[in-house]
Protein backbone atom coordinates (compact mmCIF):
# COMPACT_ATOMS: atom_id res chain seq x y z
CA UNK A 1 0.00 0.00 0.00
CA UNK A 2 1.42 3.31 -1.12
CA UNK A 3 1.57 5.83 1.39
CA UNK A 4 -0.69 8.96 1.50
CA UNK A 5 1.12 11.75 -0.36
CA UNK A 6 1.98 14.47 1.80
CA UNK A 7 -0.95 16.78 0.94
CA UNK A 8 -3.77 16.75 -2.12
CA UNK A 9 -5.79 19.80 -3.60
CA UNK A 10 -9.82 18.10 -4.29
CA UNK A 11 -11.38 20.28 -6.92
CA UNK A 12 -14.61 20.00 -7.03
CA UNK A 13 -17.15 21.29 -9.83
CA UNK A 14 -18.63 20.34 -13.33
CA UNK A 15 -16.28 22.67 -15.23
CA UNK A 16 -13.50 20.78 -16.61
CA UNK A 17 -12.20 23.34 -18.29
CA UNK A 18 -11.55 24.84 -14.61
CA UNK A 19 -10.60 21.37 -13.54
CA UNK A 20 -7.76 21.56 -16.37
CA UNK A 21 -6.11 25.14 -15.23
CA UNK A 22 -6.16 24.70 -11.70
CA UNK A 23 -4.55 21.18 -12.32
CA UNK A 24 -2.12 22.16 -14.26
CA UNK A 25 -1.31 25.44 -12.21
CA UNK A 26 -1.32 23.25 -8.99
CA UNK A 27 0.98 20.35 -10.26
CA UNK A 28 3.37 22.20 -11.66
CA UNK A 29 4.45 23.64 -8.18
CA UNK A 30 4.47 19.87 -7.15
CA UNK A 31 0.76 20.29 -5.49
CA UNK A 32 -0.80 16.53 -5.83
CA UNK A 33 -4.80 17.04 -7.16
CA UNK A 34 -7.60 14.88 -7.19
CA UNK A 35 -10.86 16.34 -9.44
CA UNK A 36 -14.36 15.56 -8.99
CA UNK A 37 -17.28 16.52 -10.93
CA UNK A 38 -19.56 16.99 -7.75
CA UNK A 39 -19.47 16.90 -4.10
CA UNK A 40 -20.89 13.15 -4.04
CA UNK A 41 -17.74 12.15 -6.29
CA UNK A 42 -15.73 14.47 -3.33
CA UNK A 43 -17.47 13.10 -0.42
CA UNK A 44 -17.05 9.31 -2.45
CA UNK A 45 -12.84 10.07 -2.76
CA UNK A 46 -12.08 12.14 -0.13
CA UNK A 47 -9.00 10.19 2.48
CA UNK A 48 -9.42 12.08 6.04
CA UNK A 49 -5.92 10.76 6.90
CA UNK A 50 -4.44 12.57 3.54
CA UNK A 51 -3.49 16.20 4.62
CA UNK A 52 -5.34 18.81 2.21
CA UNK A 53 -7.85 21.22 0.74
CA UNK A 54 -10.51 21.84 -1.31
CA UNK A 55 -11.07 24.04 -4.39
CA UNK A 56 -14.77 24.22 -4.59
CA UNK A 57 -17.02 25.63 -7.31
CA UNK A 58 -19.38 27.92 -6.17
CA UNK A 59 -22.40 26.08 -8.29
CA UNK A 60 -21.81 22.97 -6.69
CA UNK A 61 -24.48 22.65 -4.17
CA UNK A 62 -24.67 18.94 -3.47
CA UNK A 63 -27.76 16.28 -3.11
CA UNK A 64 -30.73 17.68 -1.97
CA UNK A 65 -29.86 21.28 -2.80
CA UNK A 66 -28.26 21.41 0.60
CA UNK A 67 -25.29 24.00 0.81
CA UNK A 68 -22.02 22.36 0.52
CA UNK A 69 -20.93 23.50 3.46
CA UNK A 70 -23.82 21.91 5.37
CA UNK A 71 -22.90 18.56 3.80
CA UNK A 72 -19.68 18.76 4.53
CA UNK A 73 -19.99 19.39 8.33
CA UNK A 74 -22.74 16.71 8.02
CA UNK A 75 -19.78 14.15 7.42
CA UNK A 76 -17.32 15.21 9.99
CA UNK A 77 -15.27 17.08 7.13
CA UNK A 78 -13.35 20.28 7.70
CA UNK A 79 -11.02 20.33 5.21
CA UNK A 80 -10.44 24.14 4.30
CA UNK A 81 -12.55 25.37 1.85
CA UNK A 82 -11.52 27.93 -1.27
CA UNK A 83 -14.51 28.87 -3.21
CA UNK A 84 -13.89 29.59 -6.68
CA UNK A 85 -16.97 32.47 -7.78
CA UNK A 86 -17.63 33.59 -11.09
CA UNK A 87 -18.94 37.19 -10.54
CA UNK A 88 -22.67 36.44 -10.38
CA UNK A 89 -21.64 34.25 -7.70
CA UNK A 90 -20.13 36.83 -5.18
CA UNK A 91 -23.30 36.91 -3.24
CA UNK A 92 -23.25 32.82 -2.96
CA UNK A 93 -19.44 33.04 -1.99
CA UNK A 94 -20.10 35.50 0.92
CA UNK A 95 -22.73 33.56 2.37
CA UNK A 96 -20.34 30.30 2.60
CA UNK A 97 -17.68 32.91 4.10
CA UNK A 98 -20.08 33.15 6.79
CA UNK A 99 -20.74 29.48 6.85
CA UNK A 100 -17.14 28.63 7.56
CA UNK A 101 -15.44 28.36 3.70
CA UNK A 102 -11.56 29.98 4.42
CA UNK A 103 -11.72 32.36 1.44
CA UNK A 104 -13.21 32.87 -1.70
CA UNK A 105 -11.58 33.76 -5.72
CA UNK A 106 -13.41 35.12 -8.11
CA UNK A 107 -13.04 34.37 -11.79
CA UNK A 108 -10.91 34.86 -13.90
CA UNK A 109 -8.21 34.38 -11.18
CA UNK A 110 -4.98 35.35 -10.62
CA UNK A 111 -2.35 32.01 -10.25
CA UNK A 112 -0.24 33.66 -7.58
CA UNK A 113 -3.13 34.65 -5.57
CA UNK A 114 -4.90 31.00 -6.05
CA UNK A 115 -1.41 29.29 -5.25
CA UNK A 116 -0.74 31.66 -2.14
CA UNK A 117 -4.53 30.50 -1.09
CA UNK A 118 -3.73 26.83 -1.60
CA UNK A 119 -0.41 27.11 0.54
CA UNK A 120 -2.31 28.85 3.40
CA UNK A 121 -5.36 26.47 3.21
CA UNK A 122 -2.96 23.80 3.03
CA UNK A 123 -0.90 25.48 6.51
CA UNK A 124 -4.35 25.73 8.47
CA UNK A 125 -5.47 22.27 7.68
CA UNK A 126 -1.64 21.29 9.16
CA UNK A 127 -2.68 23.31 11.96
CA UNK A 128 -6.05 21.50 12.64
CA UNK A 129 -4.64 18.44 12.38
CA UNK A 130 -1.92 18.85 14.80
CA UNK A 131 -5.00 20.35 17.17
CA UNK A 132 -6.77 17.24 16.77
CA UNK A 133 -3.81 14.93 17.35
CA UNK A 134 -2.87 17.06 20.77
CA UNK A 135 -6.63 16.72 21.94
CA UNK A 136 -6.59 13.01 21.21
CA UNK A 137 -3.39 12.23 22.89
CA UNK A 138 -4.56 14.76 26.44
CA UNK A 139 -7.52 12.51 26.26
CA UNK A 140 -5.88 9.35 25.93
CA UNK A 141 -3.24 10.06 29.06
CA UNK A 142 -6.87 11.73 30.66
CA UNK A 143 -8.22 7.93 30.38
CA UNK A 144 -5.50 6.11 32.14
CA UNK A 145 -5.80 7.72 35.06
CA UNK A 146 -7.75 5.52 37.56
CA UNK A 147 -11.47 7.14 38.83
CA UNK A 148 -9.73 8.19 42.63
CA UNK A 149 -7.13 10.43 40.69
CA UNK A 150 -9.48 11.79 38.24
CA UNK A 151 -11.53 12.65 41.87
CA UNK A 152 -8.30 14.46 43.10
CA UNK A 153 -7.45 15.96 39.33
CA UNK A 154 -10.82 17.49 39.83
CA UNK A 155 -10.37 19.05 43.05
CA UNK A 156 -6.12 20.18 41.89
CA UNK A 157 -7.82 21.69 39.25
CA UNK A 158 -10.70 23.83 41.00
CA UNK A 159 -8.06 25.23 43.25
CA UNK A 160 -8.05 23.05 46.54
CA UNK A 161 -5.17 22.45 48.67
CA UNK A 162 -3.96 18.88 49.61
CA UNK A 163 -5.33 19.46 52.81
CA UNK A 164 -8.73 20.20 51.26
CA UNK A 165 -8.68 17.42 48.89
CA UNK A 166 -8.21 15.53 51.70
CA UNK A 167 -10.51 16.48 53.83
CA UNK A 168 -13.16 16.39 50.20
CA UNK A 169 -12.66 12.89 49.77
CA UNK A 170 -11.85 11.60 53.37
CA UNK A 171 -8.09 10.72 52.28
CA UNK A 172 -5.11 11.13 54.17
CA UNK A 173 -3.00 14.20 52.84
CA UNK A 174 -0.39 12.15 51.89
CA UNK A 175 -2.72 9.69 49.91
CA UNK A 176 -3.85 12.69 48.25
CA UNK A 177 0.10 13.97 47.62
CA UNK A 178 0.71 10.32 45.93
CA UNK A 179 -2.36 10.63 43.88
CA UNK A 180 -1.44 13.97 42.61
CA UNK A 181 1.97 12.90 42.01
CA UNK A 182 0.53 9.83 39.62
CA UNK A 183 -1.73 12.46 38.10
CA UNK A 184 1.23 14.89 37.04
CA UNK A 185 3.08 12.03 36.18
CA UNK A 186 0.06 10.18 33.78
CA UNK A 187 -0.81 13.67 32.05
CA UNK A 188 3.18 14.30 31.63
CA UNK A 189 2.51 17.93 33.26
CA UNK A 190 5.65 19.50 34.69
CA UNK A 191 3.58 21.98 36.57
CA UNK A 192 0.31 22.70 37.85
CA UNK A 193 -0.05 25.30 35.33
CA UNK A 194 0.84 22.84 33.01
CA UNK A 195 -1.95 20.71 33.98
CA UNK A 196 -4.81 22.84 34.36
CA UNK A 197 -3.70 24.55 30.65
CA UNK A 198 -4.26 20.31 29.42
CA UNK A 199 -7.67 20.39 31.71
CA UNK A 200 -9.27 23.58 29.43
CA UNK A 201 -7.92 22.06 25.87
CA UNK A 202 -9.92 19.06 26.34
CA UNK A 203 -13.22 20.70 28.20
CA UNK A 204 -12.46 18.89 31.92
CA UNK A 205 -11.75 22.05 34.06
CA UNK A 206 -15.64 23.42 32.82
CA UNK A 207 -17.07 20.04 34.06
CA UNK A 208 -14.89 19.98 36.81
CA UNK A 209 -15.63 23.67 38.07
CA UNK A 210 -17.94 23.51 41.09
CA UNK A 211 -18.99 27.24 39.87
CA UNK A 212 -20.07 26.93 36.50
Amino acid sequence: MNPPPTSIVYIVGADSALHDALRDLLESVGLRTLACANLEAFLAAYQSDWPGCLLLDARVSGRDDLGAQRRLREQGIDAPVIMIAGHADVAMAVTALRQGVLDFIEKPFNDQILLDGVHHALAVDATRRRARAQYQELLRRFDTLTAREQDVLRWVVAGLSNREIAETLSLSRKTVEIHRARVMRKMEADTLSQLIQMTVAIGILKLYDPDA
